[in-house]
């Protein structure tokens, strides 16, 4: 027993010393050392004749020594002592085609080829050798022929890689789905797979044989598979109505009857300002669903977009239905979200303070959850800020805080409670919340708190009465109450008036803001420009350049002065909220391939 103790020690020292040994050589050649890359690796190799890591790496020492003979014979000596494994040939034909020596390169590359026919197993092993050195065509052979004599080797993935690399789309993706025919469940990996050649672009080659592939198959061998992965495309596509068409027939064919999906790709479709889209795929789900849960989701979901791209002149159809639909299902924990709603529909939309304000005392006495009651309170307070009672829209932002420490929603609180002090103009209570905010767990409030603050100490120090400062709070207000043409007023006579110029780029932004908001661009355009060209050190950089992006972008669909502006955040500032989606953008313009 002792002796095979000792025996098993010393087989474990040997290996380690071999695994070290043959990193040492590795290393060696990774850093061009090849002398003594190829003087470890051909002791490890007289040791482990069999080993084929060692043995290549031997051989591609000698390739970087430019000693060719040598390494043609060690291969040769491997293939005629050792194994004739087809891949060790394809090695030997690559160093033949290296010397251009293209017969004996093609001879070994067929006399590999021809071993798959009795071991179809090896058939891995040799097209990843093929693809190690863009040998594509052999490759695919490789693969094809295995899976025609072996079936069960299954290679269809590696065939589907190369066929993709290969431009041809129609195999890639046939390939692909018959794998997921087999499997669905490998739909979330594949598509991955798929997002390397599907773009926006439905015209685009991988696009038209994914769609002509799906159609055909669910013509000759109808599967919900295929409705599914049409449905993927045509989001990929930004055809949502394409994309709902298919998810109406899966709901239709499927048992279960889960509109879920609908309702999923109702909120894409509205989350890419598809509103009229998201509107039609809502109303289908309301009027099919069998579930209250269910259909208290749709309804709240369908309401809101039909809010957004209402005229004034529905107004009243559509509180009448929210109050409707109120009574029907009944008001409770459950319909919160759609009652606080209905009370930004009365205030916001409608304009209505008062009537939004009557409509939370219709809540209040409900039996809520403590987080429904902290946002109901929160709510109260912007509509009585909205009405210039600071007072009690402070306290009821306070009570908000200590109802629910420490989350995302106390943070809120405190960060209105500061920026209620700044449109009182009691700038350093303001700065006092602010402070503690600044290291928010939350990045949009913690930048919220931090714009604000410096907003108030940048324009405290040359102005000691803060007069520009002041003016610039009053018109945040008018804005905050809907006042926009007043609002407008103040900012624009500050332009000319303006006691110190460290407040010039806070009053561009906020009049190019209201202009954008109106959808007058042109308009809008200068006062970020004068940011971007005369304050391009301050704090509202980024934010000017993100929104002239933006505006050439998706609104004057000038896509190439667009890509400048979300250039210049990626390089001047990393730091930036906006860097990500900036980033995004500038690469879909650039035309990288969007992962």
């Amino acid at each position: 027993m002792r002796h095979i103790f000792l025996l098993v020690i010393f087989l474990m020292i040997g290996a380690i010393s071999q695994g070290q040994s043959q990193n040492l050589a590795q290393n060696y050649l990774d850093q061009g050392e090849y002398e003594k890359a190829k003087s470890v690796f051909e002791s490890l190799l007289k040791k482990n004749p069999r080993n084929q890591q060692i043995l290549l790496g031997y051989v591609e020492s000698l390739q970087a020594l430019e000693d060719f003979e040598s390494a043609e014979l060690v291969l040769k000596n491997y293939l005629e002592n050792v194994n004739d494994y087809p891949n060790i040939q394809v090695e030997l034909g690559y160093l033949y085609q290296k010397q251009n020596d293209t017969v004996n390169a093609k001879a070994y590359y067929q006399k590999a080829l021809q071993q798959i026919e009795n071991q179809p197993n090896l058939a891995y092993s040799l097209g990843k050798t093929f693809q190690k050195y863009s040998l594509l065509d052999y490759a695919t052979k490789t693969y094809e022929k295995a899976q025609a004599i072996k079936p069960s080797t299954n290679n269809t993935i590696q065939l589907a890689k190369i066929y993709g690399e290969q431009s041809q789309f129609d195999k890639m993706f046939d390939n692909y789905v018959s794998l997921l025919v087999e499997n669905p469940h490998y739909f979330d990996i594949l598509n991955r797979n798929f997002g390397d050649y599907i773009t926006e672009d439905p015209s685009n080659e991988a696009n038209k044989a994914l769609r002509t592939i799906l159609l055909r198959r669910n013509q000759e061998n109808p599967n919900i598979l295929f409705n599914e992965m049409l449905s993927w495309l045509f989001v990929q596509q930004n055809d949502f109505d394409k994309a709902f068409a298919q998810e109406r027939a899966i709901f239709q064919r499927s048992e279960q009857k889960n509109l879920e999906r609908i309702i999923d790709l109702a909120l894409i479709a509205k989350a890419e300002s598809k509103l009229n889209s998201a509107k039609e795929m809502l109303k289908f789900a309301v009027e099919n669903t069998n579930s209250k849960r269910q259909l208290i989701s749709a309804m709240r979901e369908f309401l809101l977009v039909k809010s957004a791209i209402a005229e004034p002149s529905e107004y009243e159809n559509i509180e009448f239905t929210y109050e409707q639909f109120l009574k029907d299902v009944g008001r409770n924990k459950d319909t919160f979200l759609i009652q606080k709603d209905l009370v930004e529909f009365i205030a916001f939309l409608r304009d209505d303070i008062n009537a939004g304000l009557a409509e939370i005392n219709k809540i209040e006495n409900q039996e809520l959850y403590k987080q429904q009651t902290a946002e109901l309170k929160l709510l109260n307070a912007d509509l009585l800020v909205r009405q210039s009672k600071f007072s009690r829209a402070l306290l009821l932002y306070t009570q908000v805080e200590k109802l629910i420490p420490n989350s995302d929603l106390a943070r809120e609180a405190k960060f209105k409670v500061a920026k209620t002090s700044y449109f009182k103009a009691d700038f350093d209570w303001a700065l006092t919340q602010l402070e503690v905010l600044k290291t928010s767990a939350s990045q949009l409030t913690a930048n919220d708190a931090m714009e604000l603050s410096l907003l108030i100490k940048d324009n405290s120090q040359e102005d000691s009465t803060r007069t520009d400062l002041k003016l610039v709070a009053k018109a945040d207000l008018k804005q905050f109450q809907n006042q926009t043409e007043n609002a407008l007023s103040i900012l624009e006579s500050l332009v000319e008036d303006h006691t110190t110029e460290s407040i010039l780029d806070e009053v561009f932004f906020r009049i190019g803001n209201i202009y954008f908001r109106k959808e007058e661009f042109q308009k809008a355009i200068p006062y970020f420009q004068k940011i971007v060209d005369e304050h391009s050190d301050e704090i509202l950089s980024d934010n000017a350049n993100f929104a002239l992006g933006n505006i050439y972008l998706k609104n004057l669909e000038q896509p190439e002065k667009a890509k400048s502006y979300f250039e210049y955040i990626i390089f001047n500032h990393p730091d930036s909220i906006y860097f990500v989606d900036a980033r995004k953008q500038f690469r879909k313009l650039r035309g990288d391939k969007i992962q």
